[in-house]
Order: C-alpha cells, then sequence, then structure tokens
C-alpha cells in the first residue's frame, strides 16, 4: 500500500509539473492571434505569472535588453527604452516601459496597448477626421499618413491624441491594428523613414485677457513631403464671432499667401510676403496682443538674418475687423505684458537691445524706453 501511495503521489507531483511548464512556456498561436511575445534568451528568462482567465499571463523583465515590441506584423525598436512587463489576453497585449538608467527624456516610462481591428475603407480625409473624433471627441491634435511607402511596411497611420492618451490606427497591407498609449509620438517608432504626414489637425485654444479663450481649428496639409497649406475656423470667446482664414506658400515664387474672411464669406485681410520656405508656425500666430480679450494675429512680413518682421492685425469688435497696428520700431520678438510689449532686436549673433512698446491707443504701439544688452 505504501508503494502504491507513494506512486500516486509522484504522479500527481509530475502532472503538476507538466502543467506548470505548459503555463510558463505558453506562447500566442499567430494562427489565432497576430500577438507574438518579446524575445528572450533561455539564460534570461521572464518571469510569468498566470491570471485567473487560461488566455491571460503577464511576463515581468528584470534587465534592460529587452528592447523589441513584436505583435503580429507590428515590430517596435526603442533605442533608450526598455520593456518591464508584457499583459496578454485573448485580444490584448500591453507592454509596458521604462527609459534605461544615464538616459534623460522628458517620458520615462510609457504603455503601449495594441490589438488586431477590421480593416476601415475611408471614402476621403473628411470621413478618417470623422472616424478618430468619435474616438475621441476631446481630441487636441490628429495625424494622418497616407498612401507610406516606408520600410516598415506600413501604408497608412491615423492618430487621434486626448487628454493622456494617443489612439494609433496601423494599417499593413493585409492587416491592420489599433494602438493606444500614452506616448503622442509613437509613429516616430512605428516608422522607419520618418515620413511627413499629409494632413494635420490641431485644436487649439488661445488663451486671452479676462479668462476668454479664442478656439482655433487648424488643418495643415502637405504634399509630398512638403507645406502646401493651411486652414483656420476660429471662434471668438467674447463674443463667439466666426471667421475663417487660409495660409499658403508658393514653392515657385517663394511667397507666403494669407487671406482672412469673415462668417459670410466676405474678405477681412489679403496679405503675402516673401519667404525662404514653408512653415506655417513662423509665419502666422494667433494671441491678445492687446489684451482685450480677443485673440489677434501675428504675421511674418519680412525675414532677415538676425532680425525677423512681423505685422500685428488687433481685432476691432466695433468693426468686426482687424485693424493693422502702427508702430515705427521694428517688431522682432516680443513678449506680451498687461498695457505694453518688451521688443528684443538683436544688433549681432549677442547684442542688441530691448524695448518697452507701449500702448498708445488701441492699434498704435510707442516706444517708451530702450536699453542695450549684451549676451554671455
Amino acid at each position: 500500500m505504501k508503494r502504491i501511495a507513494s506512486g500516486v503521489i509522484i504522479l500527481a507531483v509530475l502532472i503538476l509539473v507538466s502543467c506548470s511548464n505548459v503555463a510558463t512556456n505558453r506562447q500566442p498561436d499567430p494562427a489565432s492571434s497576430p500577438a507574438s511575445s518579446p524575445t528572450s534568451s533561455p539564460t534570461n528568462s521572464p518571469t510569468n505569472s498566470l491570471a485567473s482567465n487560461p488566455s491571460n499571463y503577464v511576463k515581468t523583465y528584470k534587465d534592460e535588453t529587452h528592447k523589441q515590441i513584436q505583435y503580429g506584423k507590428i515590430s517596435i525598436n526603442f533605442d533608450e527604452y526598455h520593456i518591464v512587463s508584457d499583459t496578454s489576453s485573448d485580444r490584448n497585449e500591453t507592454f509596458k516601459l521604462e527609459i534605461d538608467k544615464g538616459k534623460v527624456r522628458p517620458e520615462t516610462h510609457m504603455t503601449i496597448t495594441i490589438r488586431a481591428i477590421k480593416k476601415q475603407d475611408f471614402l476621403n480625409t473628411e470621413n478618417i477626421i470623422t472616424y478618430l473624433s468619435d474616438m475621441s471627441p476631446d481630441y487636441e491634435k490628429i495625424r494622418i499618413y497616407n498612401n507610406v511607402t516606408d520600410d516598415s511596411g506600413i501604408i497608412s497611420l491615423y492618430s487621434v491624441t486626448g487628454g493622456e492618451l494617443t489612439n494609433y490606427v496601423v494599417c499593413y497591407r493585409d492587416a491592420c491594428y489599433l494602438v493606444e498609449s500614452d506616448y503622442s509620438i509613437l509613429e516616430v517608432y512605428l516608422f522607419k523613414n520618418n515620413p511627413t504626414a499629409n494632413y494635420v489637425v490641431n485644436k487649439l485654444k488661445i488663451e486671452c485677457a479676462n479668462s476668454f479663450t479664442t478656439n482655433v481649428n487648424q488643418t495643415i496639409y502637405y504634399n509630398k513631403n512638403k507645406f502646401e497649406k493651411a486652414k483656420y475656423d476660429i471662434t471668438q470667446g467674447k463674443g463667439g464671432t466666426k471667421y475663417s482664414a487660409e495660409l499658403s506658400f508658393d514653392n515657385k515664387e517663394y511667397l507666403n499667401h494669407f487671406t482672412l474672411k469673415n462668417e459670410k464669406g466676405e474678405n477681412l485681410l489679403t496679405l503675402s510676403t516673401e519667404a525662404s520656405s514653408s512653415n506655417e508656425d513662423i509665419a502666422i500666430k494667433f494671441l491678445d496682443v492687446n489684451m482685450d480679450g480677443y485673440a489677434d494675429i501675428q504675421f511674418l512680413e519680412e525675414e532677415g538674418t538676425i532680425n525677423n518682421r512681423h505685422a500685428l492685425y488687433v481685432w476691432d469688435d466695433s468693426a468686426k475687423n482687424f485693424v493693422k497696428v502702427k508702430c515705427d520700431e521694428m517688431l522682432s520678438h516680443f513678449e506680451v505684458y498687461d498695457g505694453y510689449l518688451k521688443n528684443w532686436q538683436k544688433g549681432s549673433a549677442n547684442s542688441g537691445v530691448i524695448q518697452k512698446l507701449v500702448w498708445k491707443n488701441k492699434d498704435t504701439l510707442i516706444k517708451e524706453s530702450e536699453e542695450q544688452y549684451q549676451a554671455n
């Protein structure tokens, strides 16, 4: 009887060990799921903990050698981050990463969740924007990469950022994935050749005086990796006045063209200036320059070797139009204060003058003082 009992105990132990090994060495079946776990060497195996559902598992990594995410077609290599855990279920796989020791980045960690989805057939860009805005109604930025020819194999990538999360729709010819991450520019790791987006949509909130906010919806169009134009839908928070604008760049004549219309489609402003290259962030800017609660316009009037010259157009609510600011000084680089601007003009790379320009009236600036500066 003792021998029989001993045999039963040994057999039970062997069965338990066998089950444990099956759980520990579980790998997702590529035929049934697109997930495949990070590569790990036999001498440095990750620690696995089996969840209550046998299709779930968690892997943790103890060193910084695990730098590749492989999930179906998606392959992401990280140079300064490493995977610390990998949690898999029937539909999702979530990777948590931390920055390597000795490296410095604004983001010290990131989380990435991936799952396979059905590929969408969009008729046009507006359909893509609608799809993404439904995914994140309070979005701040949308990026659209279409007809991509990249060594990664990605043919299209759409991303929408809202709050602290960014959702990416990543499509290959025969597969499509939804990626969610707290890292807002994951495409720098997904792509190999760093293509330029075809469209970028930004929701900008311009903080104005007296707690008013002007909302600017900006859509930027690129053609063959070059800036083509930017469209703006603008709503003044004080009074709710609406108008629209467009900035375009002529690659042959090297000119920036800016037009602004009111809600009826009537022209309010038409501006042009020479430019060495296209840069929508430098050419046009919206800000409350005279601290009256309305967003105004800063326009790049002339590019210079040391100083750029800007023109200012302030909103006149009584006329429902923008009025050009009169100023005898060159507005090069300035900061806005209540009642005045602090304006820097360079005389050389490390010296120049700082001017205090005060508002004589709502559309006129005069110089009150000026002092020399010398940079160290």
